[in-house]
């Protein structure tokens, strides 16, 4: 049987609530990021630096 309208209204809304606590905890990452590297760099970083899979 398929859902309810308001089974899926609470589901949206619930889906909403989460979005929005992860755009904080992003926001936040990227602000002290940011904030703590706003140090200049003297040399360019190696390429395997950025390399994720290491």
């Amino acid at each position: 049987m398929p859902p309810s309208n308001e089974e899926l209204m609470r589901e949206l809304t619930r889906l909403r609530t989460e979005i929005q606590q992860l755009r904080e905890v992003v926001s936040a990452l990227f602000n002290a990021v940011f904030e703590e590297g706003d140090e200049d760099w003297d040399t360019v970083p190696e390429k395997d630096e950025f390399n994720l899979y290491n």
